[in-house]
This record gives C-alpha cells, structure tokens and sequence, in this order.
C-alpha cells in the first residue's frame, strides 16, 4: 500500500485543522491494528479519523469491524483523551508526523502520530514528556520511552532548501545517480513528488544530478518551490485519485503530469481522496486475501477428492483381483494340493531346500505341470509364489487350496464393503467443493461505505431557495469556502460576501439574471453566517460576478485558505442586521433563510437571534419543537449562526 508523504500530510492536516476545538469521543481499533478516532464537533457532526500506522492518516466514511476486545493501549488512549477537546492540530513543518494538542480538564496532553519506521502512537504531557508509546524505540539520537523527552526525527525536507544556493549545493553534491532519487531523498519529497517535479520540469529523471546545468537546477529549483508553496498554502489544490484500467493507482492534491495516461476522479478534500484510495484498496487487498483463501481451500478439498477416487479405483480393482485369484485356487484345486504337499515332504525327507529348487528347475524343464507354476519358493518366510492363468500370488507353504481360496475370497469381500463408504466420502467432497465455489466470499475484517441518504449536491453546504427559486449556496468553513467559489460558482453566478473578515463565501446560482428580492434574500442569509451575529453588529454585504473573484494575491502578499481578492465595482447591501428562521417544508427537509422567504413554504418555523444559548442546546430544542419528524440534532446545527435564542 502506498503511504502518504510529508507533502500528503501536510494538505491532509490542512483540512484537519477544521476539526479544531472539536471534542474526542472515543478510540477504537481493528484486527488489523488501525486506530480510529471518533470526534464530534457542530459543525460536522459525528467524524472519524482513521490512523495507519506507517501508512496514513485521514477522515473516513467507511466503517471496519473494530476488535471485540481492545487493545491495551487503545484502552489507555480511552484512559486519557476520551472527552478531551482538540486545541491544534500540527505537521511539524513536512515531517510524517502529526501532534494533536489536547485538554481535558484542566490538563493539556499530546497525541503524536508517527508515520515514518512503520509508525508509532505516542502520548505525551504538555511539555512532552512521553507518558507511554504504542512501541518502544532506540535510536541513535532518539528514544522513545516512559519518562523521556519526546524528540522530533531529523527532518528530511529542511527549509534551508528553499534558498537558491543551498538547493543547488545540495543537489549538485548529490551522490544519487539520478535527478529523482536526489529529489526523492535527499530532498525528502518521495518518489511521488520527485516524479512529479521531473515531469513539469521536463527534465530527464535519470539524469546524473552532478551533471544538470545551471539553466537546469534553476529550473528545477523554480518549480520545486512553486510546489512547496502550493501544498504549504493550500493554494491550487484539487484533492482526486488516477485510475488506470478502471485500477486505482494514486491519490494526489491535483492532477499530476506524471500520470496524464490515467484518468482521474476529484473530489471536495483531500482527506475525501485519500479515504477513497485506502478503503477501496484495502478492501480489494481483503476480498483478493479472501479469495486467495477459498482457492488454497478449494485446492486442498480437490486433492483430498483425487486422493479418495484413487483409493475407490483401488478398493475396486483389488476387490476384482482378489475375488479372481479365489476362483483360479478352486479351478486348479487339486494341482495347488499337489505342489504344496510334495514340497513339504521333500523337506521332510531332509532334502534342503536349494536342492528342492534344483529338482523344481529340472522339472520345469522336463514339462512338469506342478513345477511350472512354481515361480519362488521363500523358505524363510515360508511362503511359495505361484503363477496361474498370468496372474502371480502368495501362498503359505503349509496351507491348502481351501483355505488359500476362502483367504482371497474373504479379502476380496471386505475390499467390496468399504467401496461404498470411499464412494460416499468422493461425493462428500464434491458437494464441499461446490459450496465453496458457489458461496458468497466473506470478508472478515470488513470495509464498508457508510449509507449515503437522498441528499442532492448543494445540501452539504449551507443552502436556500430564493423567492423565485434561484439556489443559493454558501459555505460552512474556509475549506467549502475555496469549494464553492472555485468548484460551484460559474460565468452567471453571483458570489457574496461581507466586508468583514471571517464571513462565509455565498454563490447565487444563475444570479445574473435574479432579481433585487432574490439578491437582498441572499444578502440576509450571508448576514446571519457572518461574524456579525458573535459581535452583534450590522453586516454589509456585496455581490459581484465570478470574474472579480481571484485567488492571485499582490506580489510579496499571501492569501490565506478560504479567501479571495475581489476586484472591480461590487454592489452593496449595507447594515442588515443578523436573524435568520428555520422551518421544514413540504418534503420534510430542515431549511433556513429570511422570515418573510420560510413563511412562504413552512406552516410551522421558528426565528433565531443572537443569544446566549450553545447552538447543541438550540438544536436539541428544535428537535422538541418540530417532534413530530425523526430529526436528528444534526440536520439543524448546520443552519445555527452560533449561540442564540429562539422567537416563535
């Protein structure tokens, strides 16, 4: 399986970070030793981080088989986080490594998530003193144990390789034999990334580094740091996997030109990519496991079955044999009488038995009837082989045709009654290798999509129905900010704001041909989401079209996640104050928006304010209000601005 980089990461925890503030509710593992990590905050409801070791970390919308029985140290995990609050959540700088700073209480605690060696969970105090650790490590300037400082692994991407100087130093002193390799480790970019630079740089990855000319390094340098950038300010950022041959091959933060032979599938978050790739991987790794296992199963079954056939075959044919031999003793009676009891009485006559065999050569070839059905005499065993009508047998030298023929007649009877018990256990077989051929595979450590309901798009967002039913949608957080001014919005859209830092991003689809009352419904609705309902002020809220909205800042300038630079006119929509009233409509769904726009489709609503109650206590008392749907406190925490109180 392919594990997740430094640069993976680091757009990974970009996203994380959402989940800041949010509370801890409980840790679980699988058979396969993943953590999981439920997390509860409004704005999301109900997440779940999942945790690799030495593989990934990400948000997931799978559900797996936890472990009847815990582990000890998810038990501890339980022991000291469940019911904590998240404060941060941090890569130090590129590192495969993720600190979660926690507080319960009164007490700050670190979870620290490696990636790197196979991977570590350790748990540390406020100043990082390590409390316990998944597994103990001793290296050379690091160890991992009770009571020790925790110490970060020597990075591998340094920021010093930022300097023009220092990169070329590096790289032109490399003794990799190849561009990639140097970008790869000495670097520390990972194989996937240095393909990647290679590739938009257009320079030959297999090219000796101590060999790039100079127009080359600075090549190789611009794009590097066009990439650093890119990943370090969440800017350009297209979260989706390549397939090749309807196979899932990657994951990546954008389309890679390494990969242009495959296709590729986007998604909202990277974090959404990367569940994607690992839960269909290792669930495809699961179900081949399994199949494996019904097909070493099957293989074992059918030379069990060959075996059986040929011990039927023999219980058959030897059961004929036998029954054969009895027949030719009782057709030659006489003669066996004859050449058993004339051996005999030699013997007694004191002739010694390599004299015997002389006479019976001598009267073999004198024509002899007795002797020549002699083939062996085996006097110490005391047993004669004969040979009658091509068939060759044993007899005891003092036994008699009867009993030699009932001998063979009994062998053969009880050679016939086991051949109905081996036939019976042929079938037996069979009938189990057709059950597992025909059975549904199991999977026992399963993965599977959690239900998805009847949602259309634009419900993941923030949404309402103008008066004369234009959608508008806006975003919950910087993350759907960035999604819906650069994914949703379109030419004839109309994008709003407010002039206060802070405030969500709106996209009023086909807004240019909208009228005044549909815009001022839009300007309300992105008023009661804005800062101005924590400080109880007015808002002034503008639109402008898609064009005037850019994410390219000022030279020397940076803008941050979930902003934009807006250009040209904008028109206004100044001091609306922040309310905003839920209802449910006709189809039963929870929907928010201007009291005179909800009225107009809701019989039963409510209006909020600004107030002083938790929007968790405002959801489970609209939950009592509007009883008589199973709602659950979800489906209304996505449309409360933040603490208020509730007007009928």
């Amino acid at each position: 399986m392919i594990a997740q980089s430094g640069f993976d990461i680091k757009v990974i925890v970009n996203e994380l970070k959402e989940l800041e503030k949010g509370r801890i509710e409980k840790f679980y593992n699988t058979p396969d030793g993943e953590l999981i990590i439920k997390l509860y905050k409004a704005k999301f409801g109900k997440v779940n981080i999942r945790v690799l070791r030495g593989e990934c970390i990400h948000l997931t919308n799978f559900t797996r088989n936890y472990s009847e029985q815990p582990s000890n140290f998810t038990m501890l995990m339980r022991k000291y986080m469940s019911g904590s609050s998240i404060v941060s959540i941090e890569q130090p700088f590129f590192e495969r490594v993720i600190i979660f700073k926690i507080r319960r209480a009164e007490e700050e605690f670190n979870i620290i998530i490696e990636l790197f060696n196979k991977g570590n969970i350790v748990i540390c105090d406020k100043n990082l003193k390590i409390i316990n650790s998944l597994k103990f490590v001793r290296e050379k300037e690091r160890l991992i144990r009770n009571g020790e400082d925790y110490k970060l692994p020597q990075p591998r991407f340094q920021e010093l390789y930022l300097d023009k100087i220092e990169f070329k130093r590096t790289i032109k002193s490399s003794d990799k034999e190849s561009v990639v390799k140097s970008l790869a480790i000495d670097f520390g970019l990972g194989g996937k990334y240095a393909e990647e630079l290679c590739a938009l740089c257009g320079i030959d990855k297999a090219k000796n580094p101590t060999l790039l000319k100079d127009d080359e390094v600075k090549k190789v340098f611009d794009v590097f740091f066009l990439l650093y950038q890119s990943i370090k300010h969440y800017k350009n950022i297209r979260p989706c996997i390549a397939t090749r041959n309807e196979e899932i091959v990657n994951f990546f933060p954008f389309p890679f030109k390494s990969f242009e032979d495959c296709e590729f599938k986007f998604f909202d978050t990277y974090n959404e990519a990367c569940d994607y790739f690992y839960s269909h991987t290792q669930k495809q790794e699961y179900e081949t496991n399994a199949e494996v296992v019904v097909e070493n199963r099957i293989n074992q079954l059918q030379e069990r079955a060959d075996k059986q056939r040929e011990n039927l075959e023999y219980l058959k044919e030897e059961s004929e044999r036998l029954a054969k031999l009895g027949e030719i003793v009782f057709s030659n009676y006489d003669l066996i009488n004859n050449v058993l009891s004339k051996l005999l009485e030699a013997n007694k006559n004191n002739i010694g038995w390599d004299e015997i065999k002389r006479m019976v050569e001598s009267e073999k070839s004198n024509g002899s009837p007795e002797a020549s059905i002699i083939k062996e005499i085996n006097e110490e065993q005391g047993i004669i082989t004969l040979f009658i009508d091509n068939e060759e047998f044993d007899v005891a030298l003092r036994s008699n045709s009867t009993d030699i023929a009932q001998n063979f007649f009994e062998k053969s009877k009880k050679m016939k009654n086991k051949i109905s018990g081996a036939e019976e256990s042929v079938e037996v077989t069979t009938s189990k290798i057709e059950d597992v051929q025909n059975e549904e595979i199991v999977i026992d450590n399963e993965i599977v999509e959690k239900k998805k309901d009847d949602k259309k798009w634009f419900e993941k967002y923030r949404w309402m129905r103008t008066s004369n039913d234009f959608l508008f949608v806006s975003g919950k957080d910087a993350t759907q900010n960035e999604i819906v001014v650069k994914k949703v919005a379109e030419d004839k859209d109309l994008i709003f704001h407010t002039s206060l830092a802070g405030s969500p991003f709106g996209v009023l689809k086909n807004g240019v041909e909208a009228s005044q009352e549909d815009k001022e419904e839009c300007a309300q609705f992105i008023a009661a989401y804005s800062r101005a309902w924590r400080e109880k002020i007015p808002a002034d809220v503008f639109c402008v079209k898609r064009e005037q909205v850019s994410k390219t800042a000022p030279s020397g300038e940076y803008i941050g996640h979930g902003s934009f630079i807006i250009k040209g006119e904008k028109e206004f929509f100044n001091g609306i104050w922040p309310m905003i009233t839920i209802g449910v409509n006709e189809e039963g769904k929870v929907i928010a928006g201007p009291n005179e726009l909800i009225k107009k489709s809701c019989e039963k609503f409510v209006n909020l304010k600004n107030g002083f109650i938790s929007p968790g206590k405002v959801s489970r008392r609209l939950m009592s209000i509007f009883d008589e749907h199973n709602f659950t406190s979800e489906d209304f925490l996505q449309f409360i601005p933040g603490d208020s109180m509730i007007e009928y």
